[in-house]
């Protein structure tokens, strides 16, 4: 059947969001990539101090969806997440792995830009589980965004140097 990525609803998410991500990522990665069923966000990962998600723990619990299957994971939740050293984040993904969550919960629900936000990071992110670093191209989608204005600012495409080490990896 191939390579796939399987999206994942961490908790209620908009249906629309998911399958305009789904469709997205399949076009721009070549790769099939499905919704599957919702999963509720593990509440061990819950920082009660912080009233965020830890996504470093929603990747773990991504890890153990995803099991030994050879598909890239993506996860996909509308609860606010944050890295020790940061005060949030808008996705995260295991750069060993083939797993990555992305959070909705900043795109400003109801903003037109809500879904090209969700799908620039989860092309950013799925695309550090191939292996990309941060980009220093602002228009790549590999760029770090800081904030949304980032976000809005980058395409949702790969630079030429990134499009070469995706290819190398036989990616696009």
């Amino acid at each position: 059947m191939g390579e796939q990525i399987k999206i994942v609803p961490l908790g209620e998410v908009d249906g629309g969001i998911m399958m305009e991500v789904a469709t997205q990522v399949s076009i721009v990665f070549g790769i099939t990539a499905t919704v599957n069923e919702m999963q509720r966000c593990h509440e061990s990962a819950y920082n009660h101090q912080r009233n965020q998600y830890s996504a470093e723990a929603l990747l773990k619990f991504m890890e153990g969806i995803r099991g030994e299957t050879p598909h890239r994971l993506l996860g996909i939740t509308d609860v606010d997440l944050y890295i020790p050293d940061l005060n949030y984040v808008f996705g995260l993904a295991d750069k060993s792995g083939a797993v990555a969550v992305v959070s909705v919960s900043r795109f400003k629900k109801g903003n037109r830009k809500v879904v090209e936000r969700a799908v620039k990071t989860a092309v950013h992110e799925i695309g550090h589980t191939y292996g990309l670093g941060h980009c220093h191209d602002n228009k790549c989608v590999m760029y770090f965004s800081y904030n949304l204005s980032d976000t809005d600012y980058k395409g949702k495409e790969f630079c030429i140097k990134c499009q070469k080490i995706l290819g190398r990896r036989n990616i696009t």
